[in-house]
């Protein structure tokens, strides 16, 4: 944000921006999710695989409520 026409020119008043977009979400955004994707299966830790093998079933009980009656209370 620093680097773009917002603050770089319109604030601190130099010429022209360092980064050339207003909204450069779009590429912090991509950015930031593929850091993620690529973190996330590059992951050997016990907890990543133990998430890994919980997804399945917590996927199908979230999308259909199969399993929700075992919950445990709270």
């Amino acid at each position: 944000m620093i680097l773009g026409p917002t603050i770089w020119v319109d604030f601190l008043g130099h010429e022209a921006p360092v980064f050339p977009y207003k909204y450069f979400a779009l590429f912090s955004m991509t950015a930031a999710f593929a850091g993620l994707w690529l973190f996330s299966i590059t992951d050997r830790s016990a907890g990543g695989r133990a998430e890994r093998e919980a997804f399945t079933v917590q996927c199908v009980r979230s999308q259909t409520g199969l399993g929700a009656q075992d919950a445990a209370r709270h």
